[in-house]
């Protein structure tokens, strides 16, 4: 059994090298889970989870429901556990309004009573003060409940939480008072990972989808997640941004990941934005793909705003498809 799990953790740890630098996609994995529980919760990173939770920021809370648009700031929004259930990604998919509808349903629904006794993918955690963010905080007294996610602060009084909280009310991130009625809940298959963004979490312009992402797809191999975004070659506006929730100020490597083809751009346009300045270079993505590429170390500043830290891959201009798969943002010194 151990040799088992250790080999497990070795094929999900993802380490692979460039220009001499090891770039470590998932640091530890909390548990090798049964196979029937790792279809239903897909490994995925912390930060990946505050980032699907800031694109919903803005909707408006729309009871029974769990998709949202997330390049619009606005327009109805998921309800409390389905807020929850589609930053963590359970089960297996990801609904966006411009992809399904704003009626689009998933199945199993899970409720907060499900998150109160753990009848999904997670469990509990021993208590509040081990709280880390992406985790959850749930009540449900047989007949009403509610669910949020962790963001920061002290777990125990006022937390800081993302919320689809009643209706009326939009998805917000705030600090409030949670009794100890709510118990903490922790999603199985998290990797405690540097700040790693897959494509869905990328806001997305000009895009063959209904309202702007990109057209998803396996067809090529080498990606991170479930699949990747694409892009035609076009004279239009056409872009994908990934945005982190940065803990801190300071110095990180930035890493970005995608397939490679005959057909691809040699001359993919990529744009690092920090506080200060913009970086740009160009890709050729008819090699090099399935690999961390390191873009540079860049000083960001802590906090949500492209302006702060992004990175954009553009489709304008190119001369072949361009993917967007996935950015790495590694601390450094």
């Amino acid at each position: 059994m151990r040799a088992t799990i250790l080999s497990c953790l070795l094929r999900r740890q993802g380490a692979s090298r460039h220009g001499g630098a090891t770039v470590v996609v998932a640091l530890t994995l909390l548990a090798c889970l049964p196979a029937t529980v790792q279809a239903a919760a897909p490994p995925m990173s912390r930060p990946e989870i505050i980032a699907r939770a800031e694109s919903a920021l803005g909707t408006a809370y729309t009871w029974g429901r769990e998709s949202w648009n997330p390049d619009a700031g606005g327009g109805s929004g998921p309800d409390c556990s389905g807020f929850v259930l589609k930053c963590w990604e359970v089960p297996n998919t990801l609904l966006y309004q411009e992809e399904h509808g704003v009626n689009a349903t998933i199945s199993p629904r899970y409720t907060t009573y499900s998150f109160y006794n753990n009848l999904g993918p997670w469990g509990p955690i021993s208590d509040r003060a081990s709280l880390l963010p992406g985790d959850a905080l749930v009540y449900n007294n047989g007949s009403a409940g509610h669910v949020v996610l962790y963001a920061e602060g002290d777990g125990w009084n006022y937390p800081v939480v993302y919320e689809a909280p009643y209706t009326g009310a939009t998805v917000r991130r705030a600090s409030r008072y949670l009794s100890s009625v709510y118990q903490p809940r922790r999603r199985y298959g998290l990797t405690d990972s540097s700040i790693l963004l897959d494509n869905p979490t990328a806001v997305s312009v000009g895009g063959t989808d209904v309202a702007g992402n990109w057209t998803r797809s396996t067809s090529n191999p080498g990606y991170y997640g479930h699949n990747y975004q694409v892009r035609a070659a076009t004279t239009a506006t056409a872009w994908a941004r990934w945005t982190p929730r940065l803990p801190a100020s300071g110095y990180y490597n930035i890493y970005v990941r995608y397939t490679d083809g005959w057909n691809r751009a040699s001359n993919a346009r990529i744009t690092v934005t920090t506080p200060t300045a913009s970086a740009t270079r160009y890709l050729d993505q008819r090699g090099g793909g399935g690999s961390w590429l390191k873009l540079g170390r860049y000083y960001l500043a802590g906090g949500y705003s492209p302006k702060k830290g992004s990175v954009t891959i553009y489709a304008t201009g190119a001369n072949g498809y361009v993917v967007a798969d996935a950015v790495l943002f590694a601390p450094t010194n």
